[in-house]
């Protein structure tokens, strides 16, 4: 077993990775490395693993297979506690991947099929704290940036819930929510690439209706078009759709067991003469005309399609999506003599239109850890590759990897609300694979 003092540094007391973030990326991370014996420690800012909601439904795709290697065999086994639709998942389907004519209801497209999953994240992300318990500290915020150290030329701040204070000069890798994003990648950055931080966000404004319940018969039509979730766009205005099943009857606790739990998108546009109308159209602030809009937007949709979304309900909580992407580029920050990195969203955000974000995170978790092992001695008197250049070689191929996958998704998001730009080519409807050249 591999010792992090062997790993990092000489002194055990500073021979820890420290993960910021206790998304599933970093929760993964975790577990490869606790799997290689390697010391680490997370820190999360949100209280506990439920402070997010249940978020979207997630596919792991092309880097199911790495996704696998990287957890213990104990984890892998109760994936199936994870699907959205262990029935489905049970009877071999994998689903569809349709895209559909929402105003014919005509099945355009098919994304070409490949082997994947269907989880929910709120239940992943409980599944992957399974014996990292210990080394979760909840309610902490990376806070002040890097600052001098005399003897590591940095350290990071961290502060509790309750005001105090940690310190740490250990190496550093990062995956969790925007805000924090921007403000650790900020301290990473030179005041000359800082302004490149921010991400992108591009013109399209879409809607998710959250926690919706559908009784057994609707839910079985939406069931019929695929088991797990599909697309779709209205020729006539660009508006697009997304379904999603969260849960089924055979996996959800609630009073009214025998209903679906789903998740609705709707978005459109974000551009002058959508709908006639001469000002691009906003999201609402207040939630119920948030509903109302959505159901507006779905007039003259084939069923089930226009069923499904007026069966919102007027309370139903609505979130508003920021659309925006984070291309990297080899050099926009200072890992700091390969003692801090970004993996994940902080690395590479991009649209959910591809759905291979968080697919590429795995990628990431994979080529740290193997370039982190060839720093390992495996035999007295060798020599290995110092942590700069582990740290130096895992960016150039995660950049070079994610760089077009970015672009590639934007694309995505653009066709998404340009219907005539559809077509067999588009990556919208185009097989999922890993992409290195653009």
């Amino acid at each position: 077993m591999v010792q992090a003092s062997s790993l990092l540094t000489p002194d055990d007391e500073n021979g820890r990775i420290l993960i910021i973030g206790a998304g599933i990326t970093g929760l993964v991370l975790g577990q490869a490395l606790k799997k290689h014996g390697i010391a680490f420690t997370i820190f999360e800012r949100d209280p506990d693993v439920s402070a997010r909601g249940r978020g979207w439904g997630l596919t792991i795709h092309w880097s199911l297979d790495t996704f696998i290697s990287l957890l213990p065999q104990h984890l892998v086994d109760r994936l199936p506690e994870t699907y959205v639709n262990p029935e489905a998942s049970k009877q071999g389907e994998n689903g569809n991947f349709l895209f559909f004519d929402l105003r014919s209801g005509e099945t355009r497209w098919q994304v070409p099929p490949n082997k994947r999953i269907r989880v929910s994240r709120e239940r992943l992300r409980a599944l992957l704290l399974d014996g990292l318990d210990i080394q979760v500290f909840w309610e902490t915020a990376a806070v002040c940036g890097l600052v001098p150290h005399p003897q590591y030329n940095f350290h990071f701040h961290f502060q509790y819930h309750h005001g105090s204070f940690h310190r740490c000069h250990f190496s550093y890798r990062h995956s969790t929510c925007r805000s924090r994003r921007i403000a650790v990648k900020r301290s990473l950055f030179s005041p000359v690439t800082q302004s490149t931080t921010c991400n992108q966000q591009w013109p399209a404004r879409p809607t998710s209706g959250r926690q919706c319940h559908l009784h057994r018969e609707l839910a079985q039509k939406m069931r019929a078009l695929d088991p797990f979730f599909f697309q779709g766009g209205d020729p006539s205005t660009n508006a697009f759709m997304f379904f999603s099943f969260l849960d089924t009857p055979a996996n959800n606790t609630r009073a009214n067991s025998d209903t679906y739990e789903c998740q609705i998108l709707v978005s459109w546009p974000w551009r002058e003469g959508f709908r006639g109308m001469q000002r691009p159209l906003d999201i609402p602030d207040a939630n119920e005309q948030r509903v109302r809009l959505m159901k507006k937007l779905v007039d003259g949709w084939a069923s089930p399609f226009h069923e499904c979304v007026m069966h919102i309900p007027p309370d139903a909580e609505v979130k508003a999506i920021a659309l925006e992407d984070f291309v990297p580029r080899q050099g926009m920050w200072d890992n700091r003599d390969g003692r801090l990195t970004l993996m994940g969203d902080a690395a590479h955000a991009m649209t959910m239109f591809r759905g291979e974000a968080y697919n590429h995170g795995v990628a990431d978790i994979s080529v740290l850890l193997s370039n982190l092992l060839t720093t390992v001695p495996s035999a007295p008197e060798t020599s290995q590759p110092s942590l700069k250049q582990a740290i130096d070689s895992y960016e150039a191929e995660m950049i070079q990897r994610t760089a077009p996958a970015v672009l590639t998704s934007r694309r995505a998001c653009l066709d998404a609300h340009q219907y005539d730009r559809i077509t067999d080519q588009s990556p919208l409807v185009s097989r999922r694979v890993m992409i290195t050249q653009e």
